[in-house]
């Protein structure tokens, strides 16, 4: 009789602590990340030194084209909680707060405020399996007339189905709806989005190969409805080792993006990307490299 108890007891206990769905937010972010994420064009350096009181500085430079700009920032993190400085060369200052969920149960709230551009401040709050099989994101922007983005999500860690609304202030009206579905396996990840007030149908796929999952593919498709006009892109992303990744995009208007990324230190990286356009092969290609240290 105990026994049989205590079997229940662990089953009911692994019941509870069984993931929900995600975020709406992170609908599609598997394969938007694997088509996206590290691509850049720009030359990047940033250098991060701890001190001996746990604060990370960080100071960082960057050129786009023919314009530069540097920026300082400093981060310290108690626990579950991290407040964020950076100032630029432009003498914009951005401080933003996160409070974990230590501070209240699957919670998680972030606040950034920006001097002198406030206008920009914004208030998220998103409470992630909180609910029981649900999830609420709320983002306020932080000025006299804010919007407000409510984001929520019902299902599964597997499947999950998610609406997204923003309400103007100013106006009193809702200005966006979007809707969502979010399926989940180990071996892959799709969804399918349709935003713009029903105008904009995109859908998502990415895959992983082996259990390893060193090797992923990713395609995703854009419909406008209006316009009746399609977009896609697929891409691929291998793990050669512990320290070097490689992945290539490619689009259907012939842009073809081409990544290394190689970790110097656990956590030092390099990152070197190319573009160039299969359709107009007499254009320069373009080079991007990113180079983050942690002294």
């Amino acid at each position: 009789m105990g026994s049989g108890h205590q079997k229940r007891k662990k089953r009911s206990k692994r019941h509870k602590q069984e993931p929900g769905p995600r975020l709406f937010s992170d609908f599609g972010r598997i394969a938007n990340d694997l088509l996206t994420k590290g691509y850049s064009q720009d030359q990047i350096l940033s250098i991060s030194t701890h001190s001996c009181n746990g604060v990370i500085l960080t100071s960082g430079a960057l050129k786009h084209g023919r314009q530069s700009s540097t920026h300082i920032g400093a981060r310290y993190k108690y626990r579950n909680a991290a407040i964020d400085v950076n100032i630029d060369t432009k003498s914009s200052i951005s401080t933003t707060l996160t409070l974990g969920g230590e501070f209240l149960p699957s919670t998680n709230i972030k606040a950034s405020v920006r001097f002198p551009d406030y206008n920009s401040s914004k208030l998220n709050l998103k409470f992630q399996h909180f609910f029981r099989n649900a999830t609420l994101s709320v983002s306020v922007d932080l000025n006299q007339s804010p919007d407000v983005m409510l984001s929520a999500t019902i299902g599964t860690s597997s499947i999950a189905f998610g609406m997204e609304s923003k309400y103007k202030t100013a106006s009193r009206s809702f200005t966006q709806h979007d809707a969502g579905i979010s399926v989940t396996k180990p071996s892959c990840n799709a969804s399918i989005i349709l935003a713009e007030r029903g105008d904009l149908l995109r859908l998502a796929y990415a895959h992983h190969f082996g259990h390893s999952r060193k090797i992923s593919a990713v395609a995703e498709v854009t419909r406008r409805l209006s316009e009746n006009k399609n977009s896609h892109a697929v891409g691929i992303s291998c793990i050669l080792d512990n320290l070097t990744t490689v992945k290539a995009t490619l689009n259907n208007r012939g842009k073809l993006q081409a990544l290394l990324l190689h970790k110097i230190k656990p956590n030092s990286r390099l990152n070197i990307s190319g573009e160039f356009n299969t359709k107009a092969l007499d254009k320069i290609p373009r080079i991007g490299l990113a180079l983050t240290l942690m002294l």
